[in-house]
């Protein structure tokens, strides 16, 4: 039996987009996350990856909570998998943020994550994070869920995947149940450690787990691969709306690309289940809380029973036709011309003020920029790629070459994606807040866009095989120049 729930762990694990890259693996020490380590360190070398093991000790349980630190680290060390862990106080933490310790324990959790993410990207290494969320921790997410009202989303439980700010998170194990990650442990003889407060029902996943899902069990032993089955059917359902609301939002969408005006009529001719959904993106968009109480707000101003949304410094109305956000608060960015001769260290700043004139907020970006010879870049480039924000082709930058944020009609041509589009309609289109539309930075000479941050070079400006000098715009000047010089140093043969 342990033979046959091992082989249906190894055929239900999903590999893609694990080739090459740097695994940050949430690793707690449980059944699922060593299995998910062992795994991993098996297929290390088909894979062509790098591993490294991440434990936070929450420092709830005393010396339980370092034993199990203890035993993470001992596991590792004897699958050769690198080990990183950090010591939180969870609970002091949580009572003085006003948090559960649930929600504060996973906060610190995917802080860690991205500390080591960025860690990973320092080195040359394309980071993605990996945790072991089984599908017996997406059936209890389902239920949780609609314990509290959901929508159709809600039902889907977790997703394969998501970003923790540039770096995917992946979660390989959500077809897979506890039943088959424990006789995966048994049949490969992996110890794991036992949270014991996972073995108390006072919290409610924890209920739902030992309490109410082993009773629906008995009604049908495969709940878990009906749920999958159910989860599989509603994604495409998710999808096809999600592709009906997005096809909507362009369509509706009016004026300037900094006006976030969309026609109320076209958006209120939808039907129910697409017009829910753009009102929950377009309050996503413009910065609002999301939850079912604000879009029954929103669809209500669509619809012409309400004359307006308000939540803190944003404002949705329809004026004239037209659903408008109003927000309080302006951005200020200053654009920046590139130094002469394409060396050096450029600074972008940023401004954040509201209605009333009062500056509420000060920051800065920094880019390094470098001028090489092409064929030099090209050999090198794998070695600069997680530090670089762009590299383009040197001779085609005029002396008019500025950093700015977008501006009205900015055209774009991506490149591989054929024909221009407007930057507002690629902002849409990747759902980017109203936030983030504002402060994404682009790299233009007159009107002609050479990059956009997140969207890469335009195709004109490439680096082709002509191409004398490349002009190379990294995020970290020390890193790059360390890169750099580690590059150029003779290498020992022997």
């Amino acid at each position: 039996m342990q033979d046959v729930l091992a082989t249906a762990f190894e055929k239900k694990f999903m590999l893609d987009g694990l080739s090459g890259k740097c695994l940050i693996i949430g690793f707690s020490g449980g059944a699922d996350s060593t299995s998910l380590v062992h795994f991993l360190a098996a297929k290390q070398q088909l894979l062509g990856c790098q591993l490294r093991a991440v434990h936070l000790n929450h420092c709830l349980r005393g010396e339980e909570s370092d034993h199990d630190e203890a035993q993470a680290k001992a596991f590792c060390a004897g699958h050769r998998v690198p080990f990183v862990s950090k010591r939180v106080e969870i609970g002091t933490l949580a009572a003085r943020t006003h948090q559960s310790e649930e929600v504060c324990g996973r906060e610190q959790r995917y802080r860690l994550f991205a500390e080591q993410a960025m860690d990973a990207q320092r080195q040359g290494m394309e980071p993605v994070i990996v945790t072991a969320h089984t599908l017996s921790d997406n059936l209890e997410t389902a239920f949780l869920h609609l314990l509290r009202g959901c929508t159709l989303d809600g039902l889907c439980g977790i997703p394969d995947s998501r970003m923790v700010g540039d770096v995917p998170l992946v979660r390989p194990m959500l077809r897979i149940s506890r039943e088959e990650v424990e006789g995966y442990c048994a049949f490969h003889q992996l110890p794991f450690t036992t949270d014991s407060s996972n073995l108390s029902d006072r919290y409610t996943r924890n209920f739902l787990r030992l309490q109410v899902i082993p009773q629906l069990k008995k009604l049908n032993p495969s709940l878990e691969t009906a749920y999958l089955r159910m989860r599989d059917s509603l994604q495409q359902d998710r999808d096809y709306l999600n592709s009906l609301r997005d096809a909507l939002l362009v369509d509706a969408a009016v004026g300037t690309a900094s006006s976030y005006q969309w026609d109320a009529a076209m958006l209120n001719s939808a039907p129910l289940p697409v017009r829910s959904r753009v009102a929950a993106e377009i309050l996503r968009i413009v910065g609002a809380q999301v939850d079912a109480a604000a879009v029954e707000s929103l669809l209500g101003v669509i619809e012409g029973k309400s004359s307006g949304y308000t939540a803190g410094s944003i404002r949705l109305t329809v004026r004239g036709g037209m659903l408008s956000v109003d927000d309080t608060h302006r951005f200020v960015v200053g654009g920046t011309f590139l130094p002469e001769g394409g060396e050096g260290t450029v600074v972008i700043l940023f401004e954040e003020w509201d209605s009333n004139g009062n500056l509420l907020a000060k920051w800065q970006k920094s880019m390094f920029l470098s001028v090489m010879q092409a064929a030099d870049y090209q050999e090198k480039r794998k070695v600069y790629k997680n530090l670089l924000y762009f590299a383009v082709d040197y001779d085609t930058i005029m002396d008019n070459a500025q950093l700015r944020t977008r501006g009205p009609g900015d055209r774009f041509r991506p490149a591989g994606r054929g024909g221009h589009k407007t930057l507002k309609k690629l902002f849409q289109q990747a759902h980017l807040s109203r936030r983030e539309r504002e402060l994404r930075l682009v790299l233009a000479q007159g009107t002609e866009i050479v990059w956009v941050e997140g969207f890469g070079v335009d195709e004109h400006f490439l680096p082709g095989p002509d191409t004398g000098k490349v002009l190379a715009a990294f995020r970290d000047e020390a890193a790059a120049k360390e890169r750099m010089k580690s590059e150029n140093e003779p290498q020992d043969d022997r």
